[in-house]
């Protein structure tokens, strides 16, 4: 049976916790990193960058408490963003941020899938704009919203959340072509709705 583990889901600020659904108990780390560590947003300001950007990443990422490991890869042209679990558990979250489409596979979706909404990238208003640091060798600014904070890449890649009681930060950022093959959802899966979310909550036409 497939459970996603929820103890730390309520330690993320509201404004990161738009999925549409209750966690209840699916995917450990995955369902939280993955509502979690996606503010829905392109920074309001025309100096900001826009969150996730424009261009391919891959991107390595801790989220404490836990030493959780996770992959990121986002594919710039089509707004899909791909999270990995490294833990061996073979979970998957695919989001179309453009779109507001939520999957999560268990092994390619032989194991187990799940699938939901949330609100497209909208509005992000920043209360604060910090000052600028370095994480993994990469220039970022602060940005704070909610007494929580972000550290956002002027190409908009964050790099870094603080959600008061963890935070989640960057190993590792490569800026290279993602094949569009890792974003596609395999054929026929017949997914279960996310944890919390009605059996009309499934995407029509995505499978």
């Amino acid at each position: 049976m497939i459970r996603i583990l929820s103890s730390s889901w309520h330690g993320f600020p509201s404004f990161l916790r738009r999925c549409g659904a209750k966690p209840g108990r699916l995917l450990a780390g995955l369902a939280l990193a993955a509502c979690a560590f996606l503010p829905e947003a392109a920074l309001a300001q025309a100096s900001n960058p826009v969150l996730f950007g424009k261009s391919d990443f891959e991107m390595d990422w801790t989220l404490q408490p836990g030493s959780k490991m996770l992959r990121f890869r986002y594919h710039g042209a089509t707004q899909r963003l791909r999270i990995d679990m490294l833990d061996g558990s073979e979970q998957t979250m695919h989001r179309d941020l453009a779109k507001g489409h939520i999957v999560v596979l268990v092994a390619n979706g032989t194991k187990g899938a799940f699938a939901g909404k949330t609100a497209p990238i909208g509005a992000f208003q920043p209360e604060q704009i910090g000052e600028i640091r370095t994480i993994v060798g990469e220039s970022c600014r602060e940005f704070s919203a909610g007494g929580q904070t972000l550290c956002v890449t002027a190409d908009g890649i964050p790099v870094m959340v603080d959600f008061g009681n963890g935070q989640g930060v960057a190993q590792r950022l490569l800026r290279e072509t993602q094949p569009v093959a890792l974003f596609e959802l395999p054929k026929g899966l017949k997914p279960k709705p996310l944890p919390g979310g009605a059996e009309d909550s499934i995407p029509k036409g995505l499978f």
